[in-house]
């Protein structure tokens, strides 16, 4: 279950390194779905290119194929750019991520073990920089297709690379709340396995203490540094 917790890191959480918050200007998205085109594109872009700081609490609902439940976990995870996130679970799937926009640290407390490793600034592979970085060519990574809902716009988001870890990644956000927040992140794979991730207390563009994503190693435990070069 460990490894299904970092598995789904490297998916949900990596994914909200990205722009997951909004600035307090409202913005207007076409009420008609749009699919594959240039402004399904322009709209993604303009949704996450607000997205300065972000705060909230999720709960992270992992599925098969069938609908059983395979993982639950709570949290609660702040994001700011560029590419600085911290993402740590509650209970007993325990574990704190931490970036800094250029190492990411997985620290695992009953492992005693944290890993390190550089940030990869491909779109296609780390989808957090959705959320967190530059998403003027995410055209070129991702077909992008514009949904609106009953009380959300969602954006899906398929790799054009099919080897990449899923199939596709819908983010949802709440057309009734002003700010037009992300509400909710889906991210289904070949296997037929579906991560449900749901936002709440969100808080906007908060400012944010910077020590958020320092990482101190404690003394004594197991560090496996995959970095390829010193910071």
């Amino acid at each position: 279950m460990k490894r299904t917790l970092i598995r789904g890191f490297s998916l949900a959480c990596g994914l909200s390194l990205s722009a997951l918050a909004l600035a307090s200007e409202v913005i207007k998205v076409s009420s008609q779905p749009v699919a594959n085109t240039t402004h399904a594109v322009e709209n993604l872009q303009k949704q996450l290119g607000l997205i300065n700081s972000f705060s909230a609490n999720f709960v992270q609902l992992t599925q098969d194929g069938l609908g059983n439940t395979l993982q639950r976990v709570e949290g609660f995870m702040q994001v700011e750019k560029p590419g600085k996130l911290r993402w740590k679970t509650e209970g007993i799937y325990e574990q704190l991520v931490i970036s800094d926009g250029k190492s990411l640290w997985i620290y695992d407390a009953d492992l005693e073990q944290v890993s390190i490793k550089d940030m990869d600034n491909r779109l296609s592979e780390t989808p957090a920089l959705l959320l967190g970085g530059d998403v003027s060519a995410i055209g070129d990574d991702f077909i992008i297709t514009q949904a609106p809902g009953e009380n959300a716009i969602r954006f899906i988001l398929q790799p054009k690379d099919t080897s990449q870890l899923f199939d596709s990644l819908e983010l949802d956000f709440n057309k009734l709340d002003e700010q037009q927040s992300l509400t909710q992140m889906i991210i289904r794979d070949a296997s037929g396995q579906v991560t449900n991730i749901r936002f709440t207390n969100v808080l906007n563009n908060p400012k944010l203490n910077q020590d958020l994503f320092n990482f101190n190693i404690p003394k004594g435990i197991d560090v496996i540094d995959g970095r390829q070069g010193k910071y």
